[in-house]
């Protein structure tokens, strides 16, 4: 019985890499088609960028404000 569980790790782990592969190609690809550099003006400031990291950056703050809230709310 114990064989069936090691194949299915290891079937399992090899689906997870696979992810992880394909996950990267499609952050390269999107990488590489966003390199324009685009103007972000806020209130008095304005900043100048790569879309991509513009892009990049707004997400991270979007899950780390999403983590914080979802904690804030289990309490």
């Amino acid at each position: 019985m114990w064989v069936f569980n090691m194949i299915d790790k290891k079937t399992n782990q090899k689906f997870h890499i696979s992810l992880g592969i394909i996950g990267i190609i499609f952050v390269v690809i999107f990488t590489l088609q966003n390199t324009e550099v685009v103007s972000i003006s806020f209130l008095f400031w304005k900043l100048e960028m790569s879309r991509v990291i513009m892009i990049m950056a707004v997400l991270i703050i979007g899950f780390i404000l999403g983590y914080v809230f979802s904690g804030m709310r289990k309490k």
